[in-house]
């Protein structure tokens, strides 16, 4: 067995799905490994765009490090996001209208949280960055994205296509299974200087009600 043949086994693993026990599902083939003799750019897949999942997300630069985790609903047919999660000493839901949208891409936030041991909640509503893009089936391929190639994430024990674009004004890396689940993205926001990385896990795909 050559060490090309061996890689290729060892680096292609089972794939996060919707039906993980479909074989279709299994490996990615071996054209999408980098040095792979057979490599050849793969274009850009379709992802499924109705989903929820459980997510943990770390955004840091030199004046904060901010940590949350909780639950997002994604759906495009509804051009909504919500995300309901915690994170050192607070409770809050975001609600993100993509209908929505100004011109430099701010996004429509209805935020509520509560602090502290705060028993009333705290409303704002207003145009934010989010960071909770609106996957829809075909963004990879309106934004052009260029395969990354294929990585490990901290929470899966397996390898999954990453897929580079811009999105809006920031340059950002999506994960995908080789069936079209997202399950996960980073970005870097040059204007603040901030790097955010982002896992689901216990994915479920199909349509969300909001």
């Amino acid at each position: 067995m050559n060490l090309l043949y061996t890689l290729s086994f060892s680096l292609v693993a089972l794939a996060t799905s919707a039906n993980p026990n479909d074989p279709l599902c299994n490996v990615f083939p071996v054209s999408m490994l980098e040095f792979s003799s057979s490599f050849q750019q793969p274009e850009p897949p379709l992802v499924k765009p109705e989903f929820k999942t459980s997510f943990i997300q770390h955004k840091w630069n030199n004046n904060l490090s901010h940590i949350t985790s909780g639950y997002i609903y994604f759906s495009p047919s509804q051009n909504l996001v919500r995300a309901d999660e915690a994170y050192d000493g607070g409770l809050a839901s975001s609600v993100f209208d993509y209908s929505h949208t100004t011109k430099d891409g701010l996004v429509l936030n209805t935020l509520t949280s509560y602090e502290g041991n705060s028993t009333q909640p705290t409303v704002w509503t207003g145009y934010v960055n989010s960071n909770y893009p609106l996957f829809t089936e075909d963004l990879l391929i309106q934004g052009g994205a260029v395969f990354g190639g294929l990585v490990k994430r901290d929470l899966l024990d397996k390898h999954v296509a990453s897929w580079n674009l811009m999105y809006s004004s920031l340059p950002v890396t999506i994960f995908v299974d080789f069936c079209g689940v997202v399950v996960g993205y980073d970005y870097f926001s040059p204007g603040l200087r901030s790097r955010v990385i982002t896992d689901f896990f216990n994915t479920a795909v199909g349509p969300v009600q909001l």
